[in-house]
């Protein structure tokens, strides 16, 4: 199967090697789109760690703002993705047997599906601040918002191991 993948390939292949600017573009894009997701992914990841709203209306502002974070991010995620392909599918021989690249895709994964479950649980911090009549009481778990929130900071917690993850073997696969 691999050699049918390598050989459906080899025309991408050949280009990318014959060109100066297809690499050095695809890998820009790539490097940009990961700096550009990963960074507002990480800055948001850590107002998340480092808050506690106290009111309704504080709950519902950073859930607001992490949902506008996550469209930036998740258009960088596509780009890294359309770039990614690219750049695997230029030496499709060796990224699919490399155990970091593996190890990258497994990561990266992770930070899907932990986005996806973020974003729900953004839904169950907004539905849980703005419930009319529902006083926060810190020793109540619904639907006050300080449950989800606490779910939420596990959550940044995996997404900044997750991004720092996919970097480090990033540097690593370069070296491959």
């Amino acid at each position: 199967m691999l050699e049918t993948l390598t050989t459906l390939l080899l025309p991408w292949s050949e280009l990318y090697a014959d060109s100066a600017w297809i690499p050095t573009t695809i890998l820009a894009v790539h490097m940009l789109a990961l700096f550009a997701g990963g960074g507002i992914a990480i800055a948001a990841d850590r107002r998340v760690l480092l808050s506690t709203p106290g009111t309704r209306e504080a709950y519902q502002a950073a859930a607001e703002d992490l949902r506008t974070t996550h469209a930036i991010v998740i258009g960088s995620i596509a780009m890294m993705v359309v770039s990614g392909v690219s750049l695997a599918a230029s030496d499709i021989g060796t990224f699919a047997v490399s155990k970091v690249f593996w190890a990258k895709m497994a990561t990266f994964t992770v930070l899907i599906a932990n986005g996806a479950f973020m974003r729900r649980t953004e839904s169950r911090v907004l539905a849980a601040a703005t419930d009319a009549g529902v006083a926060i009481d810190k020793t109540t778990q619904w639907p006050s918002p300080h449950l989800p929130w606490a779910v939420l900071k596990r959550s940044a917690t995996v997404s900044l191991v997750s991004w720092f993850g996919i970097v480090l073997l990033g540097v690593v696969l370069s070296d491959i």
